[in-house]
């Protein structure tokens, strides 16, 4: 049997130098109450969601979402994650909910002109991905005026002999894996400048620009803001804000990730840099269920990045609030 389409969700976001929070917890409040999700809830054999403020609503689905779909039992890797298989016709349908709530098909931008597009960290097949994603949007009509990859300093174990097959240096680090997959998509020579430092909590990072490269590209290894921690997405977008000496302010950000977990860095990069400094956010991702460079994502994968989501736009109302 056919799996049920589901209408597109559109996720919160901002405009350059805007003031729309009711606009964005309507947009929270139709996302979480959306036939998506009561479908996907239903699958699962819960209810619809109480009525009552957002708040306690959003509160409700985080705490279903950790009942059903925490595989990673709460600070596993997502390669550590171990979840469960669905027989075909559920399978299709809960793929299909998650699509229309954001977790596929977003690989086009909207607009034809941002200040910065901002590619997101990850292992070095999905770097791949993410940086010729990027690559393709700009070679194809779309202009930036600058290119910044956002890694971290966590430790890279290629095993598999991954960057020596497609053709990259060395990646010790996330930060190497973004670098190396920036200079292949773009055709970048070495680095023109590099600045390394540490936090006030001894936390370090550096920072490679090729500004040779149309438009200009850098490369930030973010720090961590909890030490001990590996740095997450919250982290780098917050280094790109505080360490890059770029213009930020009411700029208009593209941003380049994996098509599943768009809504969840989204809705971050709403939080941090659209209420943090007036940026208009615009989140795109490469289809991880048909690209050359990564195996597509089980479905109970899938799921873990729905109770992200879920998480992201907790964060984002209390930021609202």
């Amino acid at each position: 049997m056919r799996a049920t389409a589901f209408p597109p969700v559109p996720l919160p976001t901002t405009v350059p130098g805007g003031d729309n929070r009711a606009e964005m917890s309507e947009a929270i409040a139709s996302w979480i109450g959306s036939s998506a999700m009561t479908a996907l809830l239903r699958e699962f054999r819960y209810g619809p969601l109480p009525d009552g403020p957002l708040a306690d609503r959003l509160a409700a689905l985080e705490k279903i979402s950790a009942e059903r779909w925490d595989y990673r039992k709460g600070n596993l890797e997502r390669h550590e994650a171990v979840g469960e298989r669905f027989e075909p016709a559920a399978d299709a349908r809960i793929r299909s909910a998650a699509g229309s709530l954001g977790l596929a098909d977003r690989s086009a931008p909207l607009a034809q002109r941002y200040d910065h597009v901002l590619v997101l960290g990850g292992g070095i097949r999905t770097m791949m991905a993410r940086a010729h994603l990027a690559a393709t949007i700009l070679h194809g009509g779309v202009s930036a005026s600058f290119v910044t990859g956002l890694g971290s300093l966590r430790p890279l174990h290629d095993k598999d002999g991954d960057a020596r097959r497609l053709g990259l240096g060395e990646c010790a680090t996330e930060g190497d894996a973004v670098d190396e997959a920036l200079r292949h998509a773009f055709g970048a020579p070495r680095p023109t400048d590099r600045r390394f430092g540490t936090t006030g909590a001894g936390e370090p990072w550096w920072i490679r620009s090729y500004s040779e490269a149309r438009p200009p590209l850098h490369v930030l290894a973010a720090p961590s803001t909890r030490p001990g921690e590996r740095a997450n997405t919250a982290d780098t977008l917050t280094g790109w804000a505080e360490l890059t000496q770029q213009s930020r302010t009411s700029s208009r950000l593209l941003l380049v990730t994996t098509d599943i977990f768009v809504p969840f860095q989204h809705c971050d990069a709403v939080r941090l840099l659209g209420l943090g400094y007036g940026c208009g956010v615009e989140t795109v991702g490469f289809a991880n269920a048909s690209n050359q460079w990564v195996q597509a994502a089980e479905t109970f994968a899938i799921l873990q990045e729905v109770r992200s989501a879920i998480r992201s736009m907790q964060a984002l109302h209390r930021a609202l609030s």
